[in-house]
């Protein structure tokens, strides 16, 4: 048997029209928005530093199972990190380290895994003595010298 469709009462107009003139608002603003990225980074990404006047955020790992808040000074050369610790059942900050980094630009070499810089120097002093190959020689196969195919003369 065949369904007859139900008549709409006036009250079903009127939210239909409601629905209407609320879509068409929404696509107004969408459209007359300012060029420019309004709508701020989905939530699963993260901001990699946060920050005002030179001093900057971010969240990092401290070991396995702990993070902490890391707090970089560009002006004073500092950077100094936080952490949440379990004290007595009470959460409380902590400072975990702090350090100033102004004079290690004038170390050479400090607590450093081989190859140290003296190594690298001297690995770029036998690089510049010997002449350079190109991308062409390593494709090339070798070719026989002159000398190899040469008939022995007497």
């Amino acid at each position: 048997m065949r369904e007859v469709p139900e008549k709409k009462t006036p009250s079903s107009h009127a939210a239909l029209w409601m629905i209407a003139v609320l879509l068409a608002f929404i696509a107004g603003v969408l459209w007359m928005r300012p060029s420019g990225n309004v709508v701020p980074a989905a939530f699963a990404q993260s901001s990699p530093l946060v920050g005002a006047r030179g001093v900057y955020a971010f969240t990092g790992q401290l070991d396995h199972n702990r993070y902490g808040l890391f707090m970089l000074d560009i002006e004073q050369g500092t950077i100094w990190c936080y952490e949440i610790d379990n004290m007595d059942g009470v959460r409380k900050l902590r400072l975990a380290a702090a350090r100033s980094w102004i004079y290690d630009r004038y170390l050479r070499d400090f607590n450093c895994a081989a190859p140290d810089f003296r190594a690298v120097q001297q690995l770029v002093a036998q690089q510049r003595a010997t002449p350079q190959a190109t991308v062409d020689d390593y494709d090339r196969e070798p070719q026989p010298s002159l000398t190899e195919n040469a008939p022995d003369t007497p």
